[in-house]
């Protein structure tokens, strides 16, 4: 018997699709109509060129089956509950965004907006620091890949702290190995978190991190069948959350590069959020990445970076920040799973808000928010790589929930106002007029 080989594709795509048309069911459709190899798990839209929409889209050939419904599937919401009063705030990974773009230097700006909410979702890189982790205790740390299936519908958070988290370590030196462990026997010892089970792979799983065409870093995959070896022994045991640190290879002048301040994203981060939405679209987890070191030199030890960087400057296994977030990670239902009496659960009901960056909203959280009537909060000054926004898309804003504000404290605002029942429009001026219905 021939064993399948699962591997990771990506590949660019388009559609044509008018602005008039510009939902996630209508793109999703003719997405599914092209025919593309295996289960999506990525998508970013890249560019638009007149009514054509371009992606790049990373997805799975392997016969395993995926947990949730398909990422080209919405589930409409059917009615909305503002009580817990729950928001998302989302920073793509690896489009070199100035606020969270870099080392978790995005917590300020997260634990701000969290202050407005009973609970804020956040996606990993906004708050995870290598070694550090200073994110409010409301915020959840949620995998990219399971916001997507939070805001299509599909899934119900129910918050929780975590007793237990699983690792997985990619096969390497001793050293290299010795010195995880040392980072998790710390976080037992002085955290006391329950780390259990510790998975090292049989073989290498290979990332080479790369840029796309359109300048975003992505990645290039081997030895993704061995990372699922051990994700399955940890799918044996009673833990679903999940962290893993494999190596991810970086070219030493691209590397410098970034740390001597240069203009290019994260070269690690794309790659990381292809790995994480491989794993929870297949497994049942909430999960998250950190690189391993396979170089000494590679700890950049002595380097004055950005001051953004500062924590991966100081580490070397930039693990700990990873498992301190997934503590915080909610449990994981499908929509429709009963709960048992007084345990509270998160839908896409009860979502009221989605910040992100104006300049990055060719995603599946901010076509699925407009679809599922969920404002969506841009904020301006949080500028990216990325050059598709709203207006480029040609998207008509007296139709859709869209809010511009300038800075996260004015979208901590914003939010407090949604809150509490205060129309926005009449917190700025000029305030535009009632325009009555004449029967």
């Amino acid at each position: 018997m021939v064993e399948t080989v699962s591997q990771v594709i990506t590949k660019d795509f388009e559609i044509e699709c008018s602005p008039q048309q510009l939902t996630w069911s209508e793109i999703a459709n003719r997405i599914g109509e092209l025919g593309l190899p295996g289960t999506p798990i990525r998508l970013i839209l890249t560019a638009v060129r007149e009514n054509k929409l371009v992606f790049e889209s990373s997805f799975l050939e392997t016969d395993r089956k995926p947990v949730w419904p398909s990422l080209l599937n919405i589930r409409p919401r059917q009615i909305s509950s503002a009580k817990p009063f729950v928001a998302v705030s989302i920073i793509p990974t690896g489009v070199r965004a100035e606020i969270g773009g870099f080392a978790g230097d995005a917590t300020p700006s997260v634990n701000l907006l969290a202050k407005a909410c009973d609970y804020l979702v956040v996606n990993p890189n906004s708050v995870t620091a290598s070694d550090l982790y200073y994110a409010s205790d409301n915020v959840l740390y949620l995998e990219g890949n399971l916001i997507c299936h939070l805001l299509l519908g599909h899934t119900t958070l129910i918050p929780e702290t975590r007793t237990k988290i699983g690792v997985i370590i990619e096969k390497t030196q001793e050293k290299f190995l010795n010195n995880i462990l040392n980072a998790l026997n710390a976080l037992r010892t002085v955290g006391g978190i329950n780390i259990d089970p510790v998975v090292v792979t049989g073989g290498q799983v290979s990332t080479k991190c790369t840029y796309s065409p359109y300048g975003h870093a992505s990645g290039e995959f081997e030895g993704i069948d061995e990372l699922m070896k051990a994700l399955d022994i940890v799918a044996q045991t009673d833990t679903n959350a999940v962290a893993f640190s494999t190596t991810l290879l970086v070219e030493d002048e691209v590397r410098q590069q970034y740390y001597n301040k240069e203009s290019i994203p994260n070269p690690w981060g794309g790659a990381e959020a292809i790995l994480t939405h491989m794993t929870t679209n297949f497994y049942p987890f909430t999960a998250a990445h950190s690189p391993l070191l396979l170089d000494e030199a590679h700890t950049m030890f002595g380097t004055l970076g950005d001051p953004r960087d500062g924590a991966e400057l100081i580490s070397s296994s930039f693990l700990c920040s990873t498992l301190k977030g997934l503590t915080r990670s909610p449990r994981l239902a499908q929509f429709d799973t009963p709960l048992p009496s007084g345990c509270q659960g998160i839908s896409v009901e009860n979502v009221s808000a989605v910040v992100m960056p104006e300049s990055s909203v060719g995603n599946i959280p901010f076509f699925a928010s407009l679809e599922q009537n969920i404002p969506v909060i841009l904020v301006r000054d949080n500028y990216t790589q990325y050059e598709v926004t709203p207006s480029i898309l040609g998207i008509d804003h007296e139709q859709r929930k869209i809010y511009y504000v300038n800075s996260y404290m004015e979208a901590s605002g914003l939010l407090l106002a949604l809150r509490h029942g205060i129309a926005p429009e009449a917190t700025t001026r000029p305030m535009p007029p009632i325009e009555p219905i004449f029967l």
